[in-house]
């Protein structure tokens, strides 16, 4: 039988692409961080809608909107100009407000809350997925002076009294007693990373990487007082040293882990790959003996909450209110058991395929 494309059984193989699900590694890190911000950076639409719901600021965009409209003819009075000015003047400041306050709230969303919550994963547990979800320790050790060449030791000679010791990095891997039920997968497509997915047991409080910053009005207030020579007050004087350390994640009960960063670039999004993300998160657990998972979403990750409850009967346990313009954070819980019943041919699909 003849064959009209002229593509071999063998090129056709080469087409397919070859989606593998994997354990993260070091080498992904670049990718991984890459995928993260640039996926959730598209999510900046939904804090946007997030706000143009919260009545607060509809009253406040009409409170201000009025008083644009009240200062027309306080502008206009004393001066010599048609009638129509004042209707111009008020179409001119309508378009001018509209355009001026939803672009503000868009460059707030983006610039502030959106940045704020992507470098506080990057400078945290992103950093170093491997020390956060793999159970290896990482440290600086200086290295001998003495380097030992074919037998013989030959000391290392500088002129610069100033230069700091050269060190390299010393990776190990916790005892197996010592390691938490904690694990990262990445998702590949042709061996380009389009989605990763983590669960997290932190069994003691850790500490947020990101250097914690005095509030801002704090911070304005101070700078106006040396701006005019005056004395700093006590309650606005050296503000950095009274930071308090910010909290990055808090310990965890015994048989409960946290499903977090679960991403897929977004042109792959809609093809049942975080599914496929989740379900892998949710067999290992059960390998592992875990008993409930949690996930958390906030008002950017709306997709993510409904994939989390529709397709896999996570519940919401707590919302949290985090602004006053509709900004939320949702947590969720899902029984391991539970989900293995009701999802025994997803879970089956894992048994023994890797060993991680």
């Amino acid at each position: 039988m003849s064959n009209p494309t002229g593509i071999t059984s063998q090129e056709a193989k080469t087409d397919t692409p070859r989606l593998v699900l994997r354990t993260y590694r070091a080498s992904d890190h670049d990718y991984v961080d890459h995928l993260f911000y640039s996926t959730y950076f598209a999510l900046v639409p939904e804090g946007v809608k997030c706000k143009l719901k919260s009545p607060l600021f509809w009253v406040i965009w009409i409170g201000l909107y009025s008083y644009l409209l009240a200062i027309v003819p306080v502008l206009l009075s004393g001066l010599n100009v048609p009638s129509w000015t004042a209707t111009v003047l008020k179409v001119f400041l309508t378009f001018s407000w509209v355009v001026v306050s939803f672009a503000g709230v868009f460059v707030f969303t983006d610039r502030f809350e959106v940045v704020d919550k992507v470098e506080n994963v990057r400078q945290n547990d992103l950093s170093d997925p491997e020390v956060y979800y793999l159970n290896w320790t990482k440290e600086e050790v200086e290295v001998q002076d003495e380097d030992k060449l074919g037998g013989e030791g030959k000391k290392r000679v500088t002129f610069d009294k100033d230069a700091k010791p050269a060190t390299e990095l010393v990776r190990s891997q916790k005892p197996l007693q010592e390691q938490a039920p904690s694990h990262f997968w990445v998702l590949t497509l042709d061996n380009k990373p389009c989605g990763m997915v983590g669960l997290a047991h932190y069994n003691q409080q850790v500490l947020s990487r990101r250097p914690a910053q005095p509030p801002a009005l704090k911070l304005m207030v101070a700078a106006l007082f040396r701006r005019y020579g005056l004395t700093v007050p006590e309650n606005f004087s050296n503000l950095q040293d009274k930071v308090l350390p910010v909290v990055f994640a808090q310990p965890q009960e015994d048989g409960v882990a946290t499903l977090q960063r679960l991403t897929v670039r977004p042109e792959y999004q809609g093809c049942g790959l975080s599914t496929l993300l989740i379900d892998r998160v949710m067999s290992w657990a059960n390998e592992k003996g875990l008993q409930r998972i949690e996930a958390k979403t906030n008002e950017l990750e709306s997709k993510a909450a409904n994939i989390l409850r529709v397709n896999h009967g996570f519940k919401l346990i707590k919302k949290e209110k985090k602004g006053w313009f509709g900004q939320y954070e949702k947590t969720w819980s899902c029984d391991v058991q539970e989900w293995m019943a009701t999802h025994e041919a997803a879970a089956n699909t894992y048994k023994k395929s890797e060993k991680n």
